[in-house]
């Protein structure tokens, strides 16, 4: 019996998934020429300096524009790894340090216009690593570090540091704006967790970025959690395995699991 439910689940599981991928491509393309006609417009006007009032409601438009199609690339990545079609390919990374440095000069001139320091901290010799570092950086690390700069108010602080253990590499992203409650956190890895949230860091955002970044630290072979420790800003703590011998099957069970 038990069985049949979990295979009815399944099932469910990747219907929906697979109704949201349809649905999300078909977002993309009016979005993408949405998108790309208003930035045109927006370079235009700015470059006249005239009629600041245009410019401010064409650079809402681009905003919101961005917001949407941020929350389409989150349901279809959702999607995918949900069904397990996102898979991991692992490759060896001999310097982790310069992979992390690489973020920071990413969001450098986003943390400068918003007078919040960016950095770097290597507390220890970071080890060769096999992970997959492209999807790392752009589902886990750079959604991080982005949320980071949106919620520290200009003088913050955000900080990327990286430790090495046994077995094990913690990578920490750490800011001095609004912390989220610890009664809460348990919340921000679920998938649309921000809606049962009161936090000022959940006022904005779709609530599928931590849920994607736990899929993907968890096809990995390790964990993402909040560091309840902390008392001003937030900390969030990716443990990962130096090398991941986990077989992708077993690591999309689990995440289906939980």
């Amino acid at each position: 019996m038990n069985a049949t439910i979990a295979d009815n689940e399944k099932e469910i599981i990747e219907k929906h998934n697979r109704i949201l991928s349809t649905i999300s491509h078909d977002l993309k393309s009016p979005m993408v020429a949405l998108l790309g006609f208003s930035r045109i417009l927006l370079k235009e006007i700015e470059a006249t300096n005239e009629n600041q009032r245009w410019l401010d409601m064409l650079k809402i438009i681009v905003d919101s524009g961005e917001d949407m199609f941020g929350l389409i690339e989150d349901i279809l990545t959702m999607a995918k790894m949900e069904a397990g079609k996102e898979i991991v390919e692992f490759e060896v990374i001999e310097d982790l340090a310069k992979e992390l440095v690489g973020i920071e000069k990413t969001f450098g001139c986003e943390a400068k216009a918003k007078g919040i320091d960016l950095s770097v901290l290597v507390i220890s010799e970071l080890p060769i690593v096999k992970w997959d570092m492209k999807r790392l950086r752009y589902h886990v690390l750079n959604n991080l570090v982005s949320n980071a700069l949106k919620f520290t108010p200009s003088g913050g602080r955000v900080v990327i540091s990286a430790e090495a253990f046994d077995e094990t590499v913690l990578l920490k992203v750490t800011d001095t704006g609004p912390g989220i409650p610890v009664e809460m956190q348990d919340k921000s890895f679920k998938r649309f967790g921000h809606t049962e949230m009161c936090s000022e860091r959940t006022k904005k955002g779709d609530g599928l970025g931590l849920y994607n970044a736990h899929l993907f630290v968890t096809q990995h072979g390790g964990r993402i959690r909040l560091d309840n420790s902390v008392c001003n800003g937030a900390t969030f703590l990716i443990e990962l395995p130096i090398e991941v011998f986990q077989r992708q099957e077993v690591a999309i069970n689990n995440i289906n699991g939980q």
